[in-house]
C-alpha cells in the first residue's frame, strides 16, 4: 500500500509540474505577442500625434519613419497572429495611453523634448523584447519574425537617441556659434596687427633706405664740385 501511495504521489507531481512548464512557455509566449504588439501601436499613435504638433523638422521626419516602418510591422505582426489563432490587443496599455495624454498637453520644446524620450524609452525595450525572443523563443514563426525586426528596431533606436539629443541640447548651439566667432574675430584681429607691424617694419625700411641713398647722393655731389 505504501508503494501504492508514493507512485501515485510521484504522477500526481509529474502532472504538476509538466503543467507549469506548459503554462510557463505559454505565457512567455503570449506576452511577446501582446507587448510587441502594444509596442508597436503606441509607435504609430505617438508618431502620428508628433506629426501634427512638433514643429521641428527633425522629429517629423523620425515621426514619419516611425509611422511608416511600424505600421508595416504591425500589419505583419497581425498576420502572423490570425494564422495561429491568437488575440492581439487593439487598443494601448495604460502606460501608452499615459503617455499619450501628456504629450496632447505638451506644445513646443516641450512636447518634442517628451514625444522623444518616450521613443527612447520605448525603443530600448523592444529591443530587448525582441533580442530576447529572437534568441530564446520556443514558436519559430514568432522567433523568425523577431530575428527579422529586430534590426529595424535597433536602428530606430540609434535614431531616437540622436534626435534626443539634439532636442534636449538645441539650447547650447547659440553659445557655440558665439564662441566660434569670436575665435574668428579673434584671429582676423591677430592677422590684422600682424600685417599693420609688418607694414611698419616696411615703411621704416623704406625710409631708412631712402635717407641713405640721399645722403649718398649729396656726398657724391659736393665730391664733384670741389
Amino acid at each position: 500500500m505504501k508503494r501504492f501511495y508514493t507512485a501515485l504521489f510521484t504522477c500526481l507531481a509529474l502532472v504538476v509540474a509538466s503543467s507549469f512548464i506548459l503554462t510557463t512557455g505559454a505565457t512567455v509566449k503570449d506576452d511577446f505577442w501582446t507587448d510587441a504588439a502594444q509596442s508597436g501601436m503606441a509607435e504609430v499613435q505617438l508618431s502620428n500625434l508628433a506629426l501634427q504638433k512638433t514643429q521641428s523638422e527633425a522629429v517629423r521626419q523620425f515621426a514619419q519613419q516611425m509611422v511608416t516602418d511600424h505600421t508595416a510591422a504591425n500589419n505583419e505582426l497581425m498576420q502572423l497572429a490570425s494564422s495561429k489563432n491568437v488575440t492581439l490587443p487593439t487598443t494601448m496599455d495604460s502606460k501608452h495611453q499615459s503617455i499619450m495624454t501628456k504629450l496632447q498637453g505638451r506644445s513646443g520644446a516641450d512636447f518634442d523634448r517628451d514625444y522623444m524620450k518616450a521613443m527612447v524609452d520605448d525603443h530600448e525595450k523592444a529591443v530587448k523584447l525582441f533580442t530576447e525572443q529572437s534568441q530564446k523563443g520556443t514558436d519559430t514563426d514568432a522567433k523568425a519574425f523577431a530575428a527579422k525586426t529586430l534590426p529595424t528596431l535597433q536602428n530606430h533606436l540609434q535614431m531616437a537617441r540622436t534626435v534626443s539629443a539634439t532636442v534636449s541640447g538645441s539650447s547650447g548651439g547659440g553659445n557655440r556659434n558665439s564662441n566660434s566667432d569670436m575665435n574668428m574675430n579673434s584671429n582676423m584681429n591677430m592677422n590684422s596687427n600682424r600685417d599693420t607691424n609688418s607694414n611698419r617694419r616696411s615703411n621704416g625700411n623704406t625710409n631708412s633706405n631712402r635717407s641713405n641713398s640721399n645722403s649718398n647722393s649729396n656726398s657724391n655731389s659736393n665730391s664733384n664740385r670741389r
